[in-house]
């Protein structure tokens, strides 16, 4: 059994340079703190920090010399099922609008996707998140050819890897309303699978969502279906909501409210709620939101590669995270791209303090998903962390954690991370998937988009 394999069962770092946020308690905004302290974990928890603790018998003792640790970073929406994208054909013509990138691009690819094309998408893409310092994703799958038990290979790819993970299926009436219902049964199946679970004292590795695509491929009896199933199993829905102007447009077509007032009406807009995207969104809208308790989850980077606009960031509510729908796993590379963006033409609506509060929102996501403290490194947090090199430019203090966020910390920073209070990755490590295999269902998967 290989240490990436082997949970430790005791473990003391000492003499690390934690940076992380509180309080430990599940209300309330974490607010940063850095120090000079040793950690003590045991299982997979964090069990007792302060300074000089002493080694205990079995202990592997870990002397971190200053270096920086931190908690694994939050993925607050992601597509692990468009990981093997990258290199696909160019559609055949160019989109002209978000709809036809959807329908030339994205919606082929989901259909072309088959059982272990799946598979190779989730343990690859984990992968990826990993050495960029990110151990928990809430993924949005879709896989219209292969619903049946894809959330499964979805989780048995994030667990080859040893991340954390909240999976959903989103649920659309695209193909009609018997492989909508495919898609609601499997939903339920992974839910009720989730909840037969029993993780005793120990943190758990998955959650679920209810799942669906956007308000403008739902049919009315589709959001009726849904909140059921959001009230039955007790989640929220995770859903794209806004992500452009076709959301509305294709709403008012068919004679429906606007997307939000749509959810509202059937009651998905509620707290656990996790809605992606949100730059077609009004005021109203957003006090909406922000009253129901929902969840307004940024992606910055996508909303530029598909052209959809940029989002009110200034005026997002106040349970917001960061995303990446799909582009990688790298949310330091989100966080920064998204300021940098909104500093292009002069400072811009993000800024310091909204920066600093969609990051920290990925933790309080996690925290409301999983009941568990994300982000602290305090005792009785998860021991789900990343250790820095030594070889750091300049010093990391409490008063300038954000501006080493945004400027100072790369995925080529991280020695090793540790999920659980298991190290699942050190640099250098092999991948724990078959790079011919996952290169051979890239190429099936482009035969079939190319037929299309």
């Amino acid at each position: 059994m290989s240490d990436n394999d082997r949970a430790t069962a005791a473990l003391l770092l000492k003499n690390a340079n934690v940076l992380d946020y509180l309080p430990v308690e599940m209300d309330g905004a974490p607010s940063p703190r850095v120090e000079l302290t040793d950690l003590r974990i045991t299982g997979d928890r964090i069990v007792e920090r302060g300074p000089d603790l002493a080694a205990r018998d079995g202990e592997t003792v870990i002397d971190v010399n200053g270096r920086t640790v931190m908690p694994g970073h939050v993925n607050g929406h992601h597509h692990l099922y468009s990981t093997l994208a990258p290199g696909m054909p160019a559609p055949t013509e160019t989109p002209r609008n978000f709809q036809e990138v959807l329908t030339h691009i994205w919606w082929k690819l989901d259909r072309a996707l088959d059982a272990d094309a799946v598979y190779l998408s989730a343990v690859s893409g984990a992968w990826d998140a990993m050495r960029c310092g990110t151990t928990l994703i809430v993924d949005h799958h879709s896989s219209v050819t292969a619903v049946g038990e894809s959330l499964d290979h979805i989780e048995r790819g994030i667990a080859d890897v040893g991340l954390r993970g909240c999976l959903c299926y989103e649920v659309t009436d695209r193909g009609g309303p018997g492989s909508r219902d495919t898609m609601l049964d499997e939903t339920s199946r992974y839910l009720e699978k989730i909840a037969t679970v029993d993780n005793g004292d120990g943190v758990p590795t998955f959650r679920g969502l209810a799942g669906a695509h956007a308000s403008f491929t739902l049919e009315d009896r589709s959001l009726e279906k849904l909140a059921e199933v959001c009230d039955k199993f007790g989640v929220g829905i995770h859903i794209h909501l806004a992500e452009g102007t076709t959301d509305r447009e294709i709403c008012h077509d068919r004679g429906w409210p606007d997307p939000l007032e749509r959810l509202d009406n059937y009651g998905l807009i509620r707290p656990g709620a996790v809605l992606a995207h949100g730059v077609d969104l009004t005021p109203l809208d957003l006090q909406v939101i922000e009253d129901k308790g929902a969840w307004l989850v940024h992606n910055g980077r996508s909303n530029m590669n598909n052209g959809v606009g940029r989002a009110p960031v200034d005026r997002f509510p106040s349970r917001v995270c960061y995303g990446t729908d799909g582009l990688d796993g790298n949310m330091w590379g989100e966080m920064r791209t998204t300021f940098y963006r909104g500093n292009e033409t002069g400072r811009g609506p993000l800024g310091f303090v909204g920066a600093e509060r969609f990051w920290i929102g990925g933790y309080q996501l996690a925290r409301e998903i999983f009941g568990e403290p994300f982000g602290s490194l305090d005792a009785g947090a998860p021991a789900d962390f990343l250790i820095c090199d030594a070889h750091q430019k300049t010093p990391l203090a409490t008063d300038n954690w954000l501006g080493m966020m945004l400027f100072g910390f790369h995925p080529w920073d991280i020695a090793e991370v540790y999920v659980g209070g298991a190290r699942k990755y050190r640099r250098g490590d092999p991948a724990p998937y078959d790079g011919d295999a996952s290169r051979d269902a890239a190429r099936r998967i482009w035969d079939g988009m190319r037929s299309m």
